[in-house]
């Protein structure tokens, strides 16, 4: 009765979900900033997707 309540698995699987779609995206951002030659929008979509990565890695929301 005094246990913390266990941490649904929707929030863990939104991270995952998140980390994998910073894969999917940060070559194609990559491949973006290569062949402009420095865009802006490349960079910040990139940045994106990398904080996304990140994000999962350190999986806040889990146990």
């Amino acid at each position: 009765m005094l246990q913390r309540p266990h941490a649904t698995a929707e929030a863990g699987l939104g991270t995952t979900v998140l980390g994998v779609l910073g894969l999917i995206v940060l070559p194609i951002a990559l491949i973006g900033l290569l062949l402009s030659g420095g865009g802006l929008v490349w960079g910040i979509v990139a940045g994106a997707a990398a904080l996304a990565v990140l994000v999962a890695y350190l999986d806040p929301f889990g146990r």
